[in-house]
């Protein structure tokens, strides 16, 4: 009967890598504040001047968590 030999990875050296590619990448231009804040104000022209059913579906996909909550609205 054949015996089963352990087999592991260890990952983090290339996930290591992978992360400073990305960073690379993204250079130094790269500001996660002021992205958030353009996606929150994107967000909040996208669900503005809806018309009463378009609120209505906006309400219900809020309520059941389909869209985030978000206080920017």
């Amino acid at each position: 009967m054949a015996s089963f030999v352990p087999f592991t990875i260890d990952l983090s050296a290339h996930e290591a890598a992978r992360l400073a590619a990305v960073l690379n990448a993204l250079g130094s231009h790269w500001d996660p504040a002021e992205i958030y804040t353009g996606e929150a104000e994107a967000r909040r022209m996208l669900y503005s001047h809806l018309d009463p059913d378009q609120q209505a579906t906006y309400d219900v996909l809020l309520a059941d968590g389909v869209l985030p909550d978000t206080p920017e609205r």
